[in-house]
């Protein structure tokens, strides 16, 4: 079927970009942080022909189950009445197109609860599992080995793949209980070798996905808790997301803005002007948005004695670090890398200081 217009995405990301803009614009900034890792999509559900046809649009926005649950029923249709007039605003004058928002849950890696299958290690042996089977299925398939040689070891495999994802509640779609059941599947419907590739690639996709962030991304990994820290967390998100495509300047940039945005959200979470003074050492005022100097003082305070002079040293070093590189204008990928470093290890710093590991 043929797409209507603002199911492609290169037609509504404009649209979408405005809606932000207007919502960050009249002080909607939550609601902007809560959907910018979000999954969206966006299908046309309905059509009247009355004065040359009127589309609309459903956009669907999937939250994590984490992330979705932490909001009432009521703020979610607060949320998607919001978006919803914001998007129909962007496209104002447009009498032809509106849009309608559902936001709901999907499962996201975020949702994934690693140790009930050993943590780490049992993580890196299901990645591995899945691959050898999807493997294994596409040697079969393929003139590679023979059925009666790795049959046992499938459903051995296949077996403990399936008890795994079903202690995670992660969906796996691998329908063939053994290879001969994928043999019959094969030889009904797929007569090329390059359509068997194709279909097991598609089958496994999902499944796999849960595992490609974390791993493209362990050196930039935050290993302090980051629950009761929903803000930094989403934004870290994004930038661990966003930075993997990022390929010209301007993307450079972005992720050194979202850098900037996650330290004023860090001081903002750890600074307290009661406890941590309303002035610097200099005596000058500390703003709302003043990150150096609210981490600043807040290093000061909590790291105070002579014991604690090198890790103050350091603190404070890499907090001017990460503020010095999120400014830079002619980024590149390298002034990329190293914001996204030293601000990963602030949060990391402050985090054990406050206690969240």
């Amino acid at each position: 079927m043929e797409q209507q217009y603002y199911e492609i995405a290169s037609n509504f990301s404009p649209v979408f970009n405005i809606a932000l803009a207007l919502l960050k614009g009249r002080g909607c900034e939550e609601i902007c942080y809560t959907i910018s890792s979000a999954k969206i999509s966006v299908v046309n559900t309905e059509y009247d022909n009355w004065n040359g046809g009127t589309y609309g649009y459903t956009v669907y926005i999937s939250l994590s189950v984490k992330l979705y649950t932490s909001f009432s029923a009521e703020q979610i249709s607060h949320m998607e009445k919001v978006i919803s007039e914001s998007l129909n605003e962007a496209i104002k004058g447009n009498n032809n197109d509106y849009f309608i928002v559902q936001i709901g849950p999907t499962l996201s890696k975020e949702d994934l609860d690693w140790s009930v299958i050993g943590g780490i290690n049992g993580k890196a042996v299901l990645k591995q599992n899945i691959e050898t089977v999807r493997n294994i299925m596409v040697s079969v398939a393929t003139g590679g080995n023979r059925i009666q040689e790795v049959d046992e070891r499938y459903k051995k495999l296949n077996t403990q793949i399936t008890r795994d994802c079903k202690r995670l509640n992660l969906t796996y779609n691998n329908p063939y209980s053994n290879l001969w059941e994928w043999y019959g599947k094969w030889k009904a419907d797929f007569p090329t070798y390059q359509e068997r590739r194709t279909y097991i690639n598609e089958l496994f996709a999902p499944t796999l996905s849960y595992f490609d962030d974390t791993e493209n991304y362990n050196s930039i990994e935050t290993f302090v808790e980051l629950d009761d820290w929903e803000r930094i967390r989403r934004t870290v998100t994004k930038i661990k997301r966003d930075s993997s495509i990022a390929k010209n300047e301007e993307d450079f940039q972005s992720i050194g803005l979202l850098c900037r945005e996650v330290i004023i959200s860090l001081a903002q979470a750890v600074y307290n002007p009661v406890v941590h003074g309303t002035e610097d050492e200099k005596g000058v005022i500390i703003g709302e948005t003043d990150a150096v100097r609210m981490i600043g003082n807040y290093i000061s305070i909590e790291l105070s004695g002579s014991s604690n002079d090198e890790l103050r040293a350091y603190a404070k070093n890499t907090n001017k670090l990460a503020n010095r590189l999120t400014h830079e204008r002619n980024a590149t990928k390298k002034d990329m890398l190293l914001s996204i470093s030293s601000t990963i290890a602030l949060i990391n710093f402050i985090g054990i200081i406050a206690g969240k590991y």
